[in-house]
């Protein structure tokens, strides 16, 4: 089985935009949260084409896998697979194509809005920007779906499936949702907007062409505790964590931080320290939440595997962890890059 390295990363977030440098900064300075994505972020990413025929959240994945492609010192295409995680889609776009025809009937349905009601328009419209042409995969859960999405990758390159990956995923909010949400009985939570990857290649293919290696995923798990859907469990036994960590050689005592998926989410939050509790008890390893500074969406995934490689301070293998409401449960341990 090849081991997994990451070799780059881009995101693209109201709390910061950029590779590996740019997230170092962000990780070292301190600041008040930034949970929307300002336009001016897309600048040089995304070109004049792409800005009047994509999306905003298709523009959102695109810019942040050309940035990771960048990081990574990797062009398109060769070889290249991508899994992406999103928890509504492009939900805006959705939105005015059902607007389109309450309000005009049959004619006011949009040929050109209609290919983004599909949960996948965003890896569809990232593929072909990036000339992705091997595996593609798109993942749908809340809180989890980037998370869920680097782990699956990570198992694609260690099982030979794929030579590299784009991983992460991406999510776009704004008023209409939040709207949908709290009539829905929708917990109140910190939420964000914004898109991440980190790109994936055995470490094998990343030594042999001079990569600038990030990080290790030396193991991943993912697994469904039982919950009602969207509600809490009330077990805190899950064996995602130990499967991450025995597949990694490694032990919780070992552990020097975890990169939590806390969002403000009460019940949910309180769910994951008793998990956390249990699958690394007696050990306490501390514990970091980006979601109070990025807001909660899917692209936090690949930010928070970077923040692990990139953490100088803690000892030790880092531990990055969520868990959704309904019981998906993701684990990945994340090794740093020996300095060379």
């Amino acid at each position: 089985m090849a081991r997994v390295a990451v070799t780059g990363v881009g995101v693209v977030t109201g709390a910061v935009t950029g590779g590996r440098e740019q997230i170092r900064a962000f990780l070292a300075s301190s600041g008040a949260p930034a949970l929307s994505v300002p336009s001016s972020a897309l600048g040089g990413l995304i070109d004049e084409t792409e800005a009047r025929r994509l999306s905003r959240i298709c523009q959102l994945s695109v810019a942040a896998a050309r940035i990771a492609l960048a990081d990574a010192g990797l062009g398109p295409g060769a070889g290249l697979g991508l899994v992406i995680g999103a928890e509504f889609g492009d939900l805006r776009s959705t939105i005015a194509f059902v607007d389109g025809y309450l309000h005009r009937g049959p004619g006011g349905l949009s040929a050109l809005l209609f290919p983004n009601t599909v949960m996948n328009t965003m890896a569809a419209a990232t593929a072909i920007a990036v000339t992705a042409r091997e595996l593609s995969l798109t993942l749908n859960a809340p809180t989890v779906a980037g998370e869920l999405a680097i782990a699956r990758a990570a198992a694609a390159v260690r099982a030979g499936r794929a030579d590299a990956v784009l991983a992460g995923g991406v999510d776009e909010f704004d008023s209409a949702l939040a709207e949908l949400l709290a009539e829905g009985g929708a917990p109140s939570e910190r939420r964000g907007e914004g898109a991440g990857f980190v790109l994936l290649e055995s470490l094998d293919s990343a030594e042999a062409r001079g990569a600038r290696v990030l990080g290790e995923i030396a193991g991943v798990a993912w697994r469904a505790l039982r919950a009602r859907p969207y509600g809490v469990g009330r077990g805190a036994a899950s064996r995602a964590v130990a499967a991450a960590l025995d597949e990694a050689g490694a032990t919780s005592g070992e552990v020097g931080r975890v990169w939590v998926s806390a969002s403000g989410d009460g019940p949910r939050d309180r769910w994951e320290q008793a998990i956390l509790e249990e699958a690394l008890r007696p050990a306490r390893p501390p514990q970091t939440a980006l979601a109070s500074r990025a807001g909660r969406h899917a692209g936090l995934g690949a930010l928070a595997v970077a923040a692990a490689a990139l953490d100088e301070v803690s000892r030790g293998p880092a531990v990055v962890h969520a868990i959704a409401r309904g019981g998906t449960h993701v684990a990945l341990v994340v090794r740093r890059a020996p300095v060379e």
